[in-house]
């Protein structure tokens, strides 16, 4: 045995420095969650109709705003809202094997991606 520090328990640091396979799953699926989500919000704000602003008002400007919902660009947010949905329910499948352990807890990212994505999904059935 030596009394190096960089020598001694090289197994237990060959361990450390490893990340658990589940621990990844967990961190891409939050990651790839919350992103799908936002892109859903971009989409959704392209997709509402379109409103007169103030300066319309101001200037005395008319022009034509489009006072419906781009119905194709809906269907690309229902879309969007799956995916993210789905990933937060494997990620939190993932984080449910993961709570065994001392130090882990219930991600919020994936609990609230989960119940936007659920919302927009009800919305998007009750009015389509």
């Amino acid at each position: 045995m030596s009394f190096y520090p960089h020598q001694s328990n090289s197994r237990r640091n060959k361990r450390d420095q490893t990340k658990d396979p589940l621990m990844k799953i967990l961190t891409w699926s939050n990651a790839i969650a919350a992103i799908v989500l936002f892109a859903a919000i971009c989409v959704t704000a392209l997709a509402k109709p379109e409103s007169v602003t103030f300066f319309d008002h101001y200037f005395q400007v008319n022009v034509y705003r489009r006072p419906h919902w781009n119905m194709v660009l809906v269907d690309y947010i229902a879309a969007l809202l799956a995916l993210s949905g789905i990933v937060s329910i494997i990620g939190l499948i993932v984080n449910s094997q993961r709570l065994k352990r001392k130090g882990d807890y219930v991600r919020a990212t994936l609990v609230i991606c989960l119940m936007m994505s659920i919302a927009g999904l009800g919305l998007y059935f009750f009015y389509a």
